[in-house]
């Protein structure tokens, strides 16, 4: 007779064992936290290993995420009602008794393991797929050694890509693989709009199978909208069908997928696991048995495995899974903030921020204070300071620098008032230093470049600002108003020359100076507060002028020359020449005049009429000395005719002051230079109009005079009878 287990739901004491997605699982990942930092491990063990595969059990199962591990394989099924080509299992899988290495997928939602099968339905690898049916399993007619997960119309030829709509891959790695067939998103026949997703799932070792369904709708206008979960055995004779999933029109919505599972249960053998825990990323032993307790003060990952024998294969097979053990540390971290520098308080408090710490222990400088487990911490000395928050297995430190130094304290004396053109230096008052101040001075709020020593020499105007800073960034400041009052331009004028006889008068231009001090040739002139002074008396002088006025002290000096008197010697030369020598006095260049009106520069003067003649000299400083000398000048008379009568009236003819001259030459020719007459010039010698005893002719006679120093004058005159 037919055997049916479609009615028979196994609720087993475990359950949590069949939610499981693979072959060895060591629990969901957990936390712990500081105050419990342990737990209890539990490997759990799929279901059915061991177990020959000739009856299952039907269990519900939440669905698994079965993700590929390498590529993933169309079948290629494009055509409507077809069966797939042979496919190639990974692994051995063992279906009612029987292992199996092969399969056809149906695009209607089946996988058999009969692939040459013609009758009752067909069953051949690329042929076609029936899709009409109204039997419930277990049936003769109905499909032979066949998962039906679901089976239903479906349509491919209606996907927008036919081909890729029924795929399978692997998932896991050996001996824990999982082959999956997955129907994606196939329309239904007869309603292109409705489409399944579902996954036919088969694990290695353990020869469980999963039916998946993430969602199906039901098309009730065609075939009319049956659908079945279940397998069948070759014969027809024995099916196991999910509950309430037998041969009808029932949905699947996608807010509540389903898992199936079937699972081997025939003559199950009792296996000793040999459940090994590591340390994952040490590789370390850490325990054996199915359930360990373990302690952690970080995140770990747990490996667990398990070695057995399988009964049914006499195959040795290790299952391995991870566990993560999350340690949350709720202590977190303690924070005492940035380093401290305190200028102004001889105290601060320092605060460890941490409200999950159960104890506290604070260090300074590397030492344990006794007694300070609070929170917070009062501290009078700069040092570095380490606090400790504890709470169960876990810590937490944090340090701090805490400097504490006074402010410097900053003063000047007072403002200043200094003369424009003084440097003045400005050294502030400083107390509280620590030995390693920087220094900025500002002038009228702006920093001066450079200006970073201790004091600053200024020269102009402004209200300065010295700003130092100690070693921790604590600043002092002050300001001093500096006025440079306008200095003076003090002027005595030019260096002057004074004529002789003048008093020289230096007159300051200032004359509103506070105090006036003359110093002539390094000696002060004790009696004279004033902006002039008098000068008499030829010399030479260098007068210097100390001024004061406010602020100011100034200085200008010049050199006064008072002329001595000149002295001439006015020398007359024979014949209307005069020479006027000065052989000292005034100031040369000199120039010279014989009539106190005319003067030039030449000292020498001919062609003086005779006479008395009173010198004046006057010098290139202007000064005008008159009359300092005398001289009396005569002159050569050159007769212009003479008549000689005999009425002793001119009646000789000779050159009037030649005499002083005695021995010079005097020649007289007639018009045709005959020579007539040849004499001296002494007092005696005249010619009186004859040559050789004869009286000349009345006519002009030409003379030539020659001085003993070869000065020659010639001219001529007249003979009149």
């Amino acid at each position: 007779m037919k055997k049916i287990i479609s009615g028979i739901f196994i609720i087993l004491s475990f359950f949590q064992l069949y939610s499981q997605c693979d072959l060895l699982e060591a629990g969901p990942d957990v936390t712990v936290d500081c105050g419990n930092n342990c737990t209890t491990l539990t490997a759990a063990v799929f279901p059915g290993i061991g177990s020959a595969t000739d009856t299952y059990d039907v269990v519900s199962a939440p669905p698994c995420p079965i993700p590929p591990t390498g590529g993933i394989t169309p079948t290629s099924i494009y055509l409507d009602d077809r069966w797939s080509g042979i496919v190639t299992l990974p692994f051995t899988f063992y279906f009612f008794g029987h292992p199996y290495n092969y399969l056809i997928i149906g695009d209607n939602g089946v996988v058999s393991f009969d692939m040459n099968r013609t009758s009752p339905q067909t069953q051949l690898p690329n042929d076609f797929c029936q899709w009409s049916y109204n039997q419930s399993l277990p049936n003769t007619g109905l499909f032979r050694n066949t998962i039906f997960g679901a089976y239903h119309d479906l349509y491919v030829p209606a996907a927008s890509s036919p081909g890729d709509r029924i795929r399978y891959y692997v998932s896991g790695n050996y001996p824990q693989r999982k082959f999956v067939i997955l129907f994606d998103h196939v329309p239904h026949y007869d309603c292109n709009n409705l489409q399944t997703t579902q996954r036919i799932i088969l694990y290695e070792t353990s020869n469980v199978i999963d039916v998946q369904i993430d969602e199906k709708p039901t098309c009730g206008g065609w075939n009319n909208g049956n659908a079945v979960v279940g397998i069948q055995n070759d014969t027809g004779t024995v099916a196991y069908v999910a509950p309430g999933r037998n041969t009808g029109a029932w949905t699947v919505p996608a807010s509540s997928p389903e898992l199936w599972r079937f699972i081997p249960n025939y003559n199950p053998a009792t296996i000793n696991f040999d459940f090994k825990w590591y340390d994952d990323a040490t590789n370390t032993l850490i325990g054996t048995g199915q359930s360990i307790n373990v302690c952690v003060t970080q995140d770990t990952v747990f490996r667990v495995e398990a070695e057995f024998d399988d009964p049914n294969t006499g195959q040795h097979y290790v299952l391995t899974d991870t566990v993560t053990v999350f340690f949350d540390n709720q202590l977190g971290t303690v924070d005492l903030g940035p380093d401290i520098y305190e200028c102004d308080n001889p105290s601060v408090t320092l605060t460890a921020n941490n409200p999950n710490a159960t104890s506290f222990i604070w260090e300074k400088d590397g030492v344990v204070i006794p007694g300070a487990n609070a929170s917070t911490l009062t501290v009078t000395d700069s040092g570095h300071y380490t606090v400790t928050a504890e709470w169960g297995v876990c810590s937490t430190s944090d340090d701090i620098n805490v400097t504490i130094e006074p402010r410097p304290d900053v003063s000047f004396p007072s403002d200043i008032v200094s003369c424009e053109g003084a440097v003045e230096t400005l050294t502030p008052v400083i107390s509280n230093l620590s030995g390693n101040e920087t220094y900025q001075w500002q002038k009228d709020g702006i920093d001066i470049p450079g200006a970073t020593n201790p004091t600053l020499d200024v020269t102009e105007t402004g209200t300065y600002t010295v700003i130092v800073t100690n070693t921790i960034g604590c600043e002092a400041s002050t300001d001093i108003i500096v006025t440079f009052d306008p200095a003076p331009e003090l002027d005595l004028g030019e260096d002057q020359i004074v004529c002789a006889y003048d008093t020289a008068e230096i007159n300051a231009n200032i004359t509103d100076g506070d105090h006036y001090e003359w110093i002539v040739n390094n000696n002060i002139i004790s009696n004279n507060n004033s902006p002039t002074l008098y000068l008499n008396g030829p010399g030479s002088y260098d007068v210097t002028l100390n001024l004061d006025r406010g602020t100011c002290s100034v200085t200008d000096s010049i050199h006064v020359q008072i002329l001595e008197p000149v002295t001439v010697t006015a020398t007359p030369i024979l014949y209307g020449e005069l020479e006027i020598t000065v052989t000292g006095g005034g100031l040369p260049p000199y120039q010279y005049s014989v009539d106190g009106v005319d003067f030039q520069s030449n000292n020498y003067y001919t062609g003086l009429p005779n006479g008395d003649y009173y010198i004046s000299i006057l010098d290139a400083n202007g000064c005008e000395y008159d009359d300092v000398a005398m001289a009396h000048v005569i002159n050569l008379i050159f007769m212009k005719f003479f008549t000689p009568n005999g009425d002793n009236f001119n009646d000789y003819w000779r050159v009037e002051n030649a005499e002083n001259t005695p021995d010079a030459q005097l020649n007289i020719y007639d018009r045709f230079g005959k020579l007539v007459r040849s004499m001296h010039t002494n007092l005696n010698e005249h010619w009186d109009g004859t040559l050789n005893g004869k009286p000349l002719i009345a006519d002009d006679y030409w003379f030539v005079l020659t001085l003993p120093n070869g000065k020659i004058y010639k001219g001529h005159f007249a003979l009149k009878r």
